[in-house]
């Protein structure tokens, strides 16, 4: 400890001095902190007024011999000082700690939903397919023969239409020559009835006399003669 009153008031002199170099920078780093007490205040105050009211009393002397009692009650004043922060704003940081982590886990769930949904159907897809197969390879033997029956009907129909398409056709083939033939025996019936009622030496009878000699009788020409006038009547 320091007794003499003259070495004391050099000493002072001396932290005052630090005091006044560093008092702007913990200054600004005290307004930064926006929790610092009201009692860490009151107590820079007063260790000021105490350097202060000292420098007042004393003088300078003997300042490298008491250099590192100096050192020593500084740094147990920052050390106080920052005990006194951390105190104060220990409350703050675990409730910001604990909405962070809030946040963090809001953000995580909200951040996997989309794959979360991504995943879900596609579990549900394979589940429906996986499904689908059982059923399909269940029911295969019945698919089977169910197909088989399907084919033999319908090549059962087929053949019935196939059938019935060629009788129609016979039929429509023996109706067309029926109708030639009545309508061949009617042209023959008609050539002879004009061949009666012709008149050799008329002006249509010279003209027939000279058509029909291409044919092979006159019956022959007159048919096919009648059978141009009918088509073009």
């Amino acid at each position: 400890m320091i007794n003499n009153p003259q070495e004391q008031s050099n000493i002072d002199d001396l932290i005052n001095q630090i005091k006044h170099q560093k008092s702007n920078q913990k200054k600004q780093s005290m307004d930064k902190s926006n929790h610092e007490t009201n009692s860490t205040d009151n107590l820079l105050e007063q260790f000021k007024s105490d350097l202060k009211q000292q420098k007042e009393k004393s003088q300078q002397h003997h300042l490298d011999n008491n250099q590192p009692q100096i050192n020593e009650d500084l740094q147990q004043f920052k050390q106080q000082r920052q005990q006194q922060n951390v105190e104060g704003n220990q409350p703050e940081i675990s409730e910001n700690l604990q909405q962070f982590k809030q946040q963090r886990q809001q953000q995580n769930v909200e951040g996997s939903q989309p794959k979360i949904n991504e995943n879900l159907q596609q579990f549900k897809q394979q589940q429906k397919e996986k499904s689908q197969q059982y059923n399909l390879e269940r029911n295969k033997p019945e698919i089977n023969e169910n197909l088989h029956q399907f084919k033999q009907q319908f090549q059962h129909k087929q053949e019935e239409q196939r059938e019935t398409i060629t009788h129609q056709n016979q039929e429509e083939i023996r109706y067309t020559e029926q109708r030639k033939q009545r309508q061949q025996k009617l042209l023959i019936r008609q050539a002879e009835q004009w061949l009666k009622s012709l008149d050799e030496y008329s002006d249509e009878g010279l003209w027939f006399e000279s058509f029909s000699r291409s044919y092979p009788s006159r019956l022959d020409a007159a048919i096919e003669y009648l059978a141009v006038l009918n088509a073009s009547s």
